[in-house]
Formats: C-alpha cells, structure tokens, sequence
C-alpha cells in the first residue's frame, strides 16, 4: 500500500575492528529508545490508515527484539484493522505470552475471536478482560453482543445493563440493548432504549431503523414510516447500501401492511 521506511535497529553484533580503532557500539537505551521512535512511528501510520506500513514498521522492533509485547500487541491491531483476524490473534496471545494479564491485549484477542465467530473462545478473553478491569464498558458491550448472537439473551442483557451503569451515555449500548429486548418482547422497554441511544446519537441509522420496525409491531405505521425513512436517507449519506437497501425493503412492507421483522 504505502512505501515503508527502513529504520536500523542496532543489535549487539560481533564486529571485527583493527587494533587501535573505535568501535561505535551503542549504548543499551539507545536500542530501546530506537524501539520506543519505531513504536510510534507505527501507531502515527496506523492512525493515518497505512495498515500495512505500519504492519512492517512493528515487524521492524520483532526482528530486533521478539520479546517486545507492545509491537506484538499493535502489529496484532493493525492486523484486525486490515480484516486478517487470524493473523491479529497469533500476534495477541504471543503479546500474553509475553505479558499475560493484560485487559487490553485480552479484550482485542476476544474481539477478534467473535469476528471468527469462535463464540467459546471470545467469551472466555472478554470474561477474564472484564475480571481484570471491571470498570471499563467495552468488554461487558463486545461480550453481551457475543451471548445475544448465541440465544443467551439473558446474559446479554445483564452485560448490557453492566454497560449502561459504567456509561450511561453510551448510545451504542442503549442501542443494542434495545435489541435484545425487541427479542425478549419487550417492546415498551426496546422503545424507550432506542429513544435515548438516538438522543444521544442522532446519526445512528439502525437504531432509527429498528425504532420504525418496532413502532409498526406496536401498531403505528405512520411513525414507523417517518423512523425508516429517517434511517433510509441516514444509510444513503454514510454510504452504506446495505443498509439503505434493507431499509427500502422494510418500508415497502409497511406500506403492504405486510410488516417487516428485524
């Protein structure tokens, strides 16, 4: 994709010098801080979009040093930022290997597991994530949405309320928690969550797709029709066509009082 830099890393190399001459050996936290400018340098391509770049950049700091957990953990991201899950997965767990226990290396192993769909094994990272930092929302989100896509919608719930109490203010959470209680039926508590993940982000389609959905269930077509076509011209100006496509098909079914399903 991008041209990548070649930065040398000195390594504790046998050198052959002439008597009498200087050897230009360097010091040992001059190698670290060579390892510390390549690490940024790969998180600036990374957040730049330079995948890849930053993919050899990472790979530069594992050659000069295989014990570094940081590179493996970032090379491991931007892996899962390209879609090669696989590979972002063996980078993680050579990352715990390297330093076992760390929430965040965790939480981005059990991420990609559920991309894997590997259902076991990304409950069991999200779950020992969640045991080492109870107070950060993301893992009880990611593993509520992992036990909803098994059927176990009542421990979806209860990850999802874990969510709420530690970010009231996280409209992705009142989203998917709106959901889950569409598929419990309960349709006054999924209205009332769907209401406020789009007070709290009024450019969220799905969730206006999925409020104009339940409305038609509850009875009102007319406010489902406004919800869909919200979430219609939403889907249109992200660019997303599924989802634009999905939502015409719902409001040609309300219109056919044929009632669509989410």
């Amino acid at each position: 994709m991008q041209i990548q830099r070649t930065l040398a890393i000195a390594l504790g190399m046998a050198v052959v010098v002439a008597p009498g001459s200087a050897v230009g050996m360097r010091p040992a936290h001059a190698v670290e801080q060579a390892a510390v400018n390549l690490l940024n340098q790969g998180r600036q391509q990374a957040e730049q979009g330079q995948l890849e770049a930053a993919i050899a950049t990472y790979s530069q700091v594992i050659q000069a040093d295989a014990t570094s957990a940081e590179a493996y953990f970032y090379r491991g991201i931007a892996y899962h930022d390209l879609g090669d899950y696989q590979l972002a997965i063996a980078d993680f767990s050579r990352a715990l290997q390297l330093r076992p226990d760390h929430p965040e290396t965790l939480y981005n192993r059990g991420e990609a597991h559920a991309h894997m769909t590997n259902a076991e094994a990304a409950i069991a990272d999200l779950t020992q994530a969640i045991a080492l930092a109870p107070d950060v929302v993301q893992p009880y989100l990611d593993r509520g949405l992992v036990f909803a896509a098994t059927g176990n919608l009542p421990q979806a719930l209860s990850d999802l309320d874990s969510a709420i109490a530690l970010d009231p203010d996280n409209a992705d959470a009142h989203y998917n928690r709106g959901k889950i209680y569409t598929e419990l039926g309960n349709g006054a508590a999924a209205l009332s969550d769907f209401n406020t993940a789009l007070r709290l982000n009024p450019e969220l389609a799905e969730a206006y797709g999925n409020r104009g959905v339940l409305q038609y269930q509850l009875g009102d077509p007319q406010a489902a029709m406004v919800d869909l076509r919200q979430a219609a011209a939403l889907f249109q100006a992200q660019g997303d066509r599924q989802g634009y496509q999905q939502t015409l098909y719902f409001m040609q079914q309300v219109q056919q009082g044929s009632g669509p399903t989410p």
